[in-house]
């Protein structure tokens, strides 16, 4: 998956080799170094293309020649939930969790892979579910916990309800909440 080509001035992509027109990695190659990071200045969005601007840089470049390059932000590490799951998925918590913190203060996030205990060396257990990966953002007054189920590629999210409350109190004092075993997604693309 490239690039998001909607993401903010500044954003940090890495030059990747994939897809565009003959030739056309080739002539960015000649200018760009393949794995280098380089810092968005500006996106213009086509029809049936984009053309991103990169910082010291006055041509465009093909946007599917770029991934985007995830960080720690506001204390969340994106780069890791990146890792552990995919682009859409990262989006989705990044664009959550930024109006949240333009008013809220973090106080804890935690990210864990809930494998369900299963051992796949134990000859005796059932083949076991892709794991899910759980995302729990504490901030003053409120937790966001994100769901990725690993396997049919579904995520969701909630804030805060009565099922949560428990993760709430548990994260309040820095321990590790106890995952909850049970996830409910919404249909999503896949990517």
């Amino acid at each position: 998956m490239s690039m998001n080509i909607f993401a903010p001035k500044g954003s940090k992509v890495r030059f990747c080799r994939r897809g565009g027109w003959d030739g056309e990695y080739e002539q960015a190659a000649q200018i760009l170094k393949h794995g280098e990071v380089y810092k968005t200045r500006r996106i213009n969005v086509y029809q049936s293309s984009s053309e991103v601007f990169l910082e010291g840089f006055k041509q465009g470049f093909n946007s599917v020649f770029f991934e985007n390059v995830y960080e720690v932000e506001d204390g969340i590490d994106y780069g890791r939930i990146r890792e552990l799951t995919n682009v859409l998925f990262t989006e989705f918590v990044k664009d959550r969790m930024k109006d949240a913190l333009t008013w809220r203060e973090l106080e804890h996030c935690f990210i864990s892979v809930d494998d369900f205990d299963c051992d796949p060396n134990d000859p005796y257990a059932d083949e076991p579910d892709a794991p899910v990966i759980v995302v729990d953002v504490k901030v003053r007054g409120a937790l966001y916990t994100f769901w990725y189920n690993t396997g049919s590629r579904e995520y969701n999210h909630s804030i805060l309800g009565e099922d949560v409350v428990n993760r709430y109190l548990a994260i309040t004092k820095r321990h590790r909440p106890e995952l909850p075993g049970v996830y409910v997604y919404h249909p999503t693309e896949e990517d």
